[in-house]
C-alpha cells in the first residue's frame, strides 16, 4: 500500500500528533499495538497522538522509526556563501556519524 503522506513542514507538536496518528492508522496499528512496540502505555501514544509539547524525544524519534516516519531538520536561514553550507553540512554530519550507537535489542 503506497503512503498518503509526503514530505510536509511540521510548525507544532499538533501536527506532528496529527501525522503520527495517520501513519499508525495507514499501518494498521491500533494504538495499544504502537505502545506494545513502543513499551509505553496506550495512554503515552494518546497523548502524542493529541500533540504532546512534554513527550519524551528519545520516545517519539522511535515512534517515528516503528512507524516508517523520516524525520529530517533544515535552516531556514540561508548561508551567503554555497561554501559555506558544505562545510557546514559535512561537519553536522560527522558529528551525527560520531553520535550513532549500536541499536539495543
Amino acid at each position: 500500500m503506497m503512503s498518503l503522506m509526503k514530505d510536509i513542514t511540521l510548525r507544532n507538536a499538533e501536527q506532528l500528533g496529527a501525522t503520527i496518528r495517520l501513519k499508525r492508522k495507514e499501518k494498521g496499528f491500533s494504538q495499544s499495538k504502537l505502545a506494545e512496540l513502543l513499551g509505553v502505555e496506550r495512554k503515552w501514544v494518546l497523548h502524542l497522538e493529541a500533540g504532546n509539547p512534554k513527550a519524551e524525544l528519545g520516545l517519539v524519534l522511535r515512534a517515528l522509526n516503528t512507524l516508517g516516519i523520516r524525520a529530517s531538520l533544515s535552516d531556514d536561514e540561508r548561508p551567503p556563501f554555497r561554501e559555506h553550507r558544505r562545510v557546514s553540512t559535512s561537519r553536522l554530519d560527522e558529528v551525527f556519524r560520531r553520535l550513532q550507537r549500536p541499536v539495543r535489542k
